[in-house]
């Protein structure tokens, strides 16, 4: 992965967990939707990189030093990061 800085604004290509939209299903439906992904698109200002973790802001208070809507993302759940500035 890239060697990411702190507020660096970058978009992350992941794969992230999804529930089934009926609450039963029978079995084959069940089996095909396993083999369905769920890509999500997520760009932001970088707030810390660890081996675990990826996480980022999409909004920064520079007067308070405060993030807005965090999302942390599993490092084996990325699939790409792009270094947007």
């Amino acid at each position: 992965m890239l060697e990411l800085k702190k507020r660096q604004v970058v978009q992350v290509t992941w794969t992230d967990s999804q529930d089934h939209a009926d609450k039963w299903v029978d079995s084959a439906d069940a089996e095909a939707f396993s083999d369905v992904d769920c890509t999500i698109v997520s760009v932001g200002l970088v707030v810390r990189k660890t081996d675990k973790y990826l996480t980022l802001a999409g909004d920064y208070d520079a007067v308070d030093d405060d993030y807005g809507r965090v999302t942390k993302i599993p490092a084996g759940m990325i699939q790409e990061v792009k270094e947007l500035v």
